[in-house]
């Protein structure tokens, strides 16, 4: 992920709604990969959201180690449902590696928000969430497997809170965008706008949620400490 590469995507947002770039990320696996879902798994500092097969959120049991000052989810609960195949978010993830740490530097540098990654994903065929709106702008990076997407052009109104807790009236939303995201391929979903992933096959993608610094200007501090030893 290259600084102009940044200052592109920039630009072209300005005045702009949804977008998408083709292969956008070179070597995407580099920053988002099965291995690294199990890297996850080991780690208590992440919160997850297990996805049932009706698009709903699944309950995860949490517990309270003696020498934890945080209580941690079940792992067994969470890996059970990985391996059955079901949908699974990932929310934190931007602080797993160096290079998702960087990512959301530069796109921060570039842009007037506070980032994080969240990894949305299936070993199979499993929905996502359902027809939807976020509070903020987000982009999307396919880096494993394919993933049917549809952007509308509806939007929820900045009057009322996206809680998605009313049904949808399908016959008065416009598509803005269908298509397939391929490893590499970014999709960009402005503020409110409804969307929806169709996964059908297994896939690994990062969603970098986009907070405006006039809400919030507290970054995660991602700087690249070392301490210098004698040994």
């Amino acid at each position: 992920f290259k600084q102009k590469t940044a200052y592109e995507i920039a630009s072209c947002l300005v005045g702009s709604e949804m977008c998408i770039r083709d292969r956008f990320l070179d070597k995407p696996q580099e920053y988002l990969s099965w291995k690294d879902v199990e890297t996850c798994l080991t780690r208590d500092d992440l919160y997850w959201e297990l996805i049932n097969g009706n698009g709903e959120k699944r309950s995860l049991p949490e517990y309270k180690p003696y020498w934890s000052p945080v209580p941690c989810q079940d792992k067994n609960t969470i890996y059970n449902h990985i391996t059955s195949g079901e949908s699974f978010v990932i929310t934190g993830y931007s602080k797993i590696k160096r290079k998702t740490q960087d990512l959301c530097i530069e796109i921060e540098r570039s842009l007037d928000v506070c980032t994080d990654v969240h990894v949305y994903g299936a070993r199979t065929k499993s929905p996502s969430f359902k027809t939807h709106c976020d509070h903020f702008s987000n982009f999307i990076i396919q880096c494993v497997g394919e993933t049917p997407w549809k952007v509308y052009k509806n939007k929820q109104t900045s009057l009322l809170a996206c809680k998605n807790d009313k049904p949808l009236n399908y016959d008065i939303m416009e598509v803005d965008w269908e298509g397939i995201l391929k490893p590499g391929d970014l999709l960009y979903i402005p503020d409110r706008a409804y969307h929806c992933a169709l996964p059908d096959k297994t896939r690994l993608s990062m969603s970098i949620p986009c907070v405006p610094t006039v809400l919030n200007p507290e970054f995660y501090d991602r700087r690249n400490y070392k301490i210098q030893t004698d040994n």
